[in-house]
């Protein structure tokens, strides 16, 4: 036993150190009633209070006082991230700011709050009692709802889980307690975690009324479907892990096609708030290819896909290994560590790499050639590493290496060692560690390039980055996932509001919580989408899905970013729905 140097900066105040080391070990900060998950209270002396509330790093909380020549404040910092959430209300910060307001919309707007066009989620929990999503009657917007793990029925959708139709929810709505009564709902409130349940948040951004909260939001006009994703074709653990990964999901791709059929001839548009680190990043993942072809079938589609909010997590590394050379990378295993940890490893089918693991204590387990995987067992005869090391995937033609190291494995720096047996370019190839919201596990030399989510690097799709709407600079969120695609193109499309949002709270009637993610930032963008296929609607004009990507990208505000490029982060820049509009007025012409 020793004591180590543990790499925190020493002149912080002893307890946060502290913190820090503890977060930086995988365990976790339960929210309380003044922070967020992860989130720990400071007080902070600085000089010129508007400069520090305006950083993109902390959430100011009180002004105190003048304190030896400086401004003593409290404030909320996240653990081991970048930036922290401020808190202002609903969202009446993220509508006007976007320019969504019936007044702000051109003159002349026939957008009508996305009257006519069907907003579809694929999300989890739908709080349909909401007031948000009720019609001055009582009645309920919801045209319908997939409960993919409900009860089989004859009329199942693709032959599982249960369909819900207005007209069911409306005789659930006439009872007392309307989520026995139709048999579903989103989650009652956990004790220790943040109340309110995640889909009930993003289908109020994009479509709620305001007739529960007072607050419409982006398409208060138009109609809703709702499906509650079973993704249990998907293996999220053991050994079938190999063979799986988010963007396989048969369900996923059936969910989205169900709401498609829903909306029939009416536009349509998806909003994905999910998303998981691993995949191939280029776009050829099957449900990313399935989601192209749904939205270029017709014309008046479109899917809206969050970015991912891994930015700050350390899940990227890239790099090169030359011929005859090798490389190092460092995989830090959490000591807290509640589930496997994966990793994934794409680069050229034209390059051959070998692999050698070697773990915390030194140990050389091995190597695992290109086209073969290899194992580690425990005593008593169970996997506790697997390693895949795949030739020419199907979809794209090129080589991955997956590595899977059960829960029980030890914490520290395991190191993999590349060799560049054969290299025709380059060598290069890039690698993303598997999300773990309780432990997440990291690279040492991470680069938060490529942070992407596993579906968000579609060819058609649009994918949203997040920012903070209520700070004068409209500086991006800290957890914002950065582009581009792994094939090189220039995703994500365009940013939204997506930090300290306050949207409906489930199970609650009338009330708002606060979330913040790039899960909050896509129904922004979701909604816009609606006004413009409403606007487009009633004037006649169809759009396919390259036309209205382009809509949106085009008609972005540009500070921040730069004028006239594309950033990482902020793609385009910031959505704007009045300019949007405005766009289809002028293809619609006089």
């Amino acid at each position: 036993m020793y004591l180590e140097s543990a790499d925190i900066y020493p002149g912080m105040d002893p307890r946060l150190q502290r913190a820090v080391d503890r977060r930086r070990r995988g365990m976790r900060t339960l929210a309380t009633a003044s922070s967020d998950e992860d989130e720990i209270g400071v007080l902070v002396l600085v000089e010129d209070t508007d400069r520090f509330a305006a950083r993109g790093d902390v959430r100011l909380g009180a002004v105190i006082g003048e304190v030896d020549g400086g401004w003593l404040v409290t404030a909320r910092v996240p653990l081991g991230m970048k930036a922290a959430q401020t808190l202002r209300p609903m969202l009446d910060a993220t509508v006007p700011e976007i320019r969504a307001e019936p007044a702000a919309l051109p003159a002349g707007s026939l957008a009508a709050g996305g009257a006519g066009v069907l907003v579809g989620l694929i999300d989890s929990g739908a709080d349909f009692a909401h007031r948000n999503f009720l019609r001055p009657d009582g009645s309920t917007r919801l045209v319908a709802i997939w409960d993919q793990d409900g009860p089989s029925t004859p009329d199942s959708p693709f032959g599982f889980g249960k369909r819900y139709s207005a007209g069911d929810i409306d005789l659930a709505l006439s009872q007392t307690d309307p989520y026995n009564a139709l048999g579903y709902g989103p989650p009652s409130d956990v004790p220790g975690r943040p109340k309110g349940s995640h889909g009930t948040h993003v289908m109020d951004i994009a479509a709620g009324n305001g007739g529960g909260s007072g607050i419409p939001a982006v398409a208060p006009e138009a109609d809703i479907a709702f499906v509650e994703p079973a993704l249990s074709d998907i293996a999220w653990q053991g050994e079938e892990v190999v063979d799986s990964f988010f963007g396989d999901s048969v369900q996923q791709l059936e969910a989205a096609r169900f709401l498609f059929d829903v909306a029939g001839d009416r536009p349509c548009v998806v909003n994905i708030s999910l998303g998981t680190n691993g995949g191939p990043h280029d776009g050829s993942s099957l449900v990313e290819k399935g989601i192209d072809a749904l939205v270029s079938q017709q014309p008046n589609r479109a899917v809206v896909i969050a970015a991912s909010n891994s930015f700050a997590d350390g899940i990227h590394a890239a790099g090169g290994v030359p011929a005859g050379g090798s490389v190092d990378l460092s995989w830090s295993i959490p000591e807290t560590v509640d589930s496997q940890s994966e990793l994934e490893l794409w680069y050229a089918g034209s390059d051959r790499f070998g692999l050698e693991l070697i773990t915390p204590a030194g140990d050389n387990l091995g190597s695992v050639p290109l086209g073969s995987n290899g194992r580690v067992r425990a005593d008593d005869g169970t996997t506790l590493i697997l390693v895949s090391h795949r030739a020419a995937d199907p979809n794209n033609g090129d080589n991955v290496l997956g590595i899977f190291l059960e829960e029980r494995v030890p914490a520290g720096a395991w190191t993999i060692r590349l060799h560049g047996e054969h290299i025709e370019g380059d060598g290069g190839y890039h690698a993303w560690i598997e999300r773990n919201d309780r432990s997440q596990a990291s690279f040492a030399d991470a680069d938060d390039s490529h942070t992407l989510g596993s579906i968000s690097c579609g060819q058609l799709s649009v994918v949203v980055g997040s920012y903070d709407a209520h700070k004068p600079a409209k500086p991006l969120s800290f957890f914002s996932s950065a582009g581009p695609t792994r094939d090189g193109r220039e995703k994500p499309e365009i940013s939204a509001p997506g930090q300290a949002v306050f949207a409906a709270h489930s199970r609650t009637g009338t009330g708002v919580t606060r979330k913040s993610g790039t899960s909050m930032a896509a129904p922004a963008v979701t909604g816009v989408v609606a006004l413009i296929l409403a606007e487009a609607g009633a004037r006649g004009v169809a759009l396919d899905a390259a036309s209205l990507r382009r809509i949106v990208k085009d008609s972005a505000r540009s500070d921040p970013p730069p004028a006239g490029g594309w950033d990482n982060r902020y793609g385009f820049g910031r959505i704007d729905a009045a300019d949007a509009v405005r766009a289809v007025q002028k293809l619609a012409g006089p």
